[in-house]
């Protein structure tokens, strides 16, 4: 695994990959995943501001549509998120190419197309703004702001993943489940 600085948990099936690093990220970490404990996203959301707040909002939001596990999304958030055994991670600004049995998620346009996930003449489709990599299980969305990533946009997400890789929700359901016994 290569090492690259990011939040979540050490064996992540998904993970969102940003443009850049919140400030509470330090990019000499020594492992690639850091889980977070409590409080920290509360911490991290009061240093880097609203900005950060809608991503962590809008990542809660995906993995609870992918695995309503809680009650709702808030609550997804402040107990699952990003923790160790949530089987998601958050990775910041370095190349990233997903390991077998991971679904990676590119945060936006420019940065799919500076990481070479699409060509120079691709641009996300406005009625579903996502595009998938015919080799690699990587989908590009709009950025995590709730102007790019509406309600809406975020559910049709959700159905993609829930049709085009029906394999990978399984077993990510699965290891979820799993993670949430007692």
């Amino acid at each position: 695994m290569s090492n690259l600085p990011g939040l979540g948990d050490r064996s992540p099936l998904l993970v969102v990959y940003a443009p850049h690093r919140p400030p509470r990220c330090e990019p000499d970490q020594p492992e690639p995943y850091s889980p977070v404990t409590d409080g920290e996203l509360q911490q991290l959301v009061q240093a880097g501001g609203n900005h950060w707040r809608k991503i962590l909002n809008l990542y809660a939001k995906l993995l609870h549509g992918l695995t309503p596990l809680e009650s709702d999304w808030q609550t997804c958030r402040d107990q699952r998120l990003l923790r160790s055994g949530s089987a998601c991670a958050l990775l910041f600004e370095q190349s990233h190419t997903p390991e077998p049995g991971q679904l990676c998620l590119v945060m936006g346009q420019t940065f799919g197309r500076t990481e070479g996930w699409l060509t120079s003449g691709q641009t996300l489709p406005a009625e579903q703004p996502f595009i998938q990599h015919p080799k690699q299980a990587v989908i590009v969305t709009p950025y995590f702001d709730y102007r790019q990533l509406s309600n809406a946009r975020l559910a049709s997400l959700v159905e993609l993943i829930s049709d085009q890789h029906s394999h990978w929700l399984a077993a990510f359901s699965a290891q979820t489940h799993q993670s949430s016994a007692p």
